[in-house]
């Protein structure tokens, strides 16, 4: 991954982005309390795809995330005092080993940011000294041009002594010289950018036939009108890419725009029994375009308030259109503090999603799991 230079020769700095990358948004009360635990859980799996793959930022990240919610945010939730759940018991189970990766992990990235410091410096003071170099050597030669012209008699001439040379004005001739570059300005960085790269590092993967195989299992439901809907899951980051290979259809009650889904514990097992997280989910406009409705935008939330990579897949057969989201950064805060249920506007909807880039590959096995 490229790393800004500002950042590269400040290594507290980096460090500081990564923990605020880090950093869970505030838990939301609307949203279970077995869902943030079963979160916890996923992280916790996600962090180990990354350990495997040697992606140790990423992995600090989850780590940390898992650490912070489970100290900082959950305590805040109303139901936190008393609640009991399997998934509770398994996450408090790995808080310790949770928090052991990631301080054994800040030690190996703060040695491997200090040494990136220290080449990028070097590098950073050989180039400055290159071109200085250079500077000074085009002073010099300036400087000695006039003389070599007006009194080395010796030179042989540039232009036939037959040939006029009163127009041409050699006080110009140096503006067609192309300049030596200054010496370069370290750009400042914000973590946002950084944010992004890492984001961008790890794009998003979707199995090329899960569309089909998925509105091909949605077509009676698509039908009769009814929307059908299925959680995206995956193995989060194998090989520094995000890849979607599952689609797992839960029991559900569906209407024309909307989607019900019920015992989600059983898509849990399923999950756990396949080594698969959470990525998003996926459903069906039987007959709208593909966005993202009032009610959809609240459902993602939860999904992206878990796993900040998630996605909501849309599929609209009648349009025939695919649309691949996620919320903004301002849709993610308006959202959240949003308390109105059903279908209610926004001030300007489109401004709190945007399309996800996303790849499809036919290379990938692409299975959709029917629960109901």
């Amino acid at each position: 991954m490229t790393v800004d230079m500002h950042l590269l020769l400040d290594p507290a700095e980096r460090m500081r982005t990564l923990l605020k990358m880090a950093t869970p948004h505030n838990v939301n009360s609307a949203i279970p309390i077995n869902r943030y635990y079963r979160s916890l859980n996923e992280m916790y799996r996600a962090a180990g795809y990354c350990l495997q793959d040697s992606d140790f930022e990423k992995a600090f990240i989850y780590y940390m995330r898992f650490v912070s919610l489970a100290i900082e945010e959950l305590p805040k939730h109303k139901s936190y005092k008393g609640f009991a759940s399997a998934e509770k018991t398994k996450a408090e189970a790995l808080l310790h080993k949770a928090i052991e990766n990631a301080e054994q992990l800040k030690v190996r990235l703060k040695s491997v940011f200090d040494d990136d410091a220290k080449r990028a410096r070097a590098q950073f003071e050989q180039e400055k000294m290159q071109q200085e170099a250079m500077l000074k050597e085009r002073e010099a030669l300036n400087a000695r041009k006039p003389y070599s012209l007006k009194n080395e008699s010796s030179i042989t001439p540039l232009v036939d002594p037959s040939i006029s040379t009163d127009h041409i004005m050699f006080d110009q001739l140096d503006n067609h010289i192309k300049p030596v570059p200054p010496a370069r300005n370290l750009p400042r960085s914000t973590s946002s950018s950084y944010e992004e790269e890492m984001r961008r590092s790890h794009p998003l993967v979707v199995a090329g036939k899960l569309i089909e195989k998925f509105a091909a299992l949605a077509h009676r439901n698509t039908d009769a009108n009814i929307e059908t809907c299925a959680i995206l899951c995956g193995a989060p980051m194998s090989y520094g890419v995000c890849r979607i290979t599952h689609a797992v259809v839960p029991k559900q009650s569906g209407a024309s725009d909307s989607c019900d889904t019920h015992n989600e514990e059983e898509v849990f097992a399923y999950q756990d029994a396949h080594n698969l997280i959470t990525l998003g989910w996926i459903h069906t406009h039987p007959s709208q375009t593909a966005f993202l409705s009032s009610v959809d935008l609240h459902t993602h939330c939860s999904y992206q308030l878990m796993m900040p990579e998630a996605v909501a897949i849309v599929v609209a057969p009648k349009f025939n259109e695919v649309g691949v989201f996620r919320l903004t950064e301002r849709g993610m805060h308006e959202i959240s503090a949003c308390h109105l249920s059903g279908f209610h506007p926004h001030e300007d909807g489109s401004a709190l999603f945007y399309n996800e880039e996303a790849f499809f590959d036919n290379s990938l096995e692409a299975i959709v799991v029917d629960l109901r």
